[in-house]
């Protein structure tokens, strides 16, 4: 009788399993999708999920001579709702567990902050979610998110398209924002020019 019983269950666990798949709910071991805009205990943090790639834009001050942060880049997933940032000074991670949002130092210094920064937390309760924009240009091609000016990357939306966007938080950056556009295939994330979308809320 037990081992009949163990064979139902173990039925019912893989039809369980199958059905999450099918459904699209497989495991996920990236976090939470932060994308929205941060206020933390230093500054804003805008995030924008897509994929394996965590877009960002933050401005801070911090330390007893008011130190500036100013940051645009893109972090990669690195496992465990961690995302790092690298360039030749250093790796910031950033971690999207638990509802929360932490930046940190864990190799080297953070370019766009410079030394002795101690990082950042933010919670959700100083979250502002994404706002929703209509394409207005016949075409309006990504951009890098990265050094400003940015460079255009290949892919593209069309007029009547909706995307997802936020504003950036950086310095010199107001042409732009930073948008997800979800297809049918997969999701695109980049920045596109204020001028070539109509924005409902922001």
């Amino acid at each position: 009788m037990s081992t009949r019983r163990s064979v139902l269950v173990v039925a019912v666990l893989v039809v369980a399993l199958f059905s999450s798949f099918a459904l699209g709910q497989a495991p996920d071991d990236r976090g939470f999708d932060p994308t929205g805009v941060w206020y933390g205990q230093h500054g804003p943090l805008a995030l924008m999920r897509a994929g394996d790639t965590l877009s960002f834009s933050y401005s801070a001050v911090f330390g007893a001579t008011a130190h500036l942060c100013d940051g645009i880049g893109v972090a990669g997933f690195a496992g465990d709702g961690k995302w790092e940032y690298v360039d030749e000074q250093g790796t910031v991670t950033f971690t999207t567990k638990g509802g929360l949002v932490t930046m940190q130092t864990t190799k080297g210094i953070a370019s766009f902050c410079g030394a002795n920064w101690p990082g950042d937390t933010f919670a959700k309760d100083g979250w502002k979610p994404a706002f929703r924009c209509r394409v207005i240009e016949p075409k309006a091609r990504f951009l890098i998110v990265g050094s400003l000016p940015p460079a255009p990357r290949k892919g593209f939306v069309v007029k009547g398209d909706w995307v997802e966007a936020i504003g950036l938080v950086n310095e010199g950056s107001p042409a732009w924002l930073l948008t997800r556009f979800v297809g049918k295939k997969q999701t695109t994330a980049g920045l596109l020019e204020r001028d070539a979308l109509e924005c409902h809320e922001e």
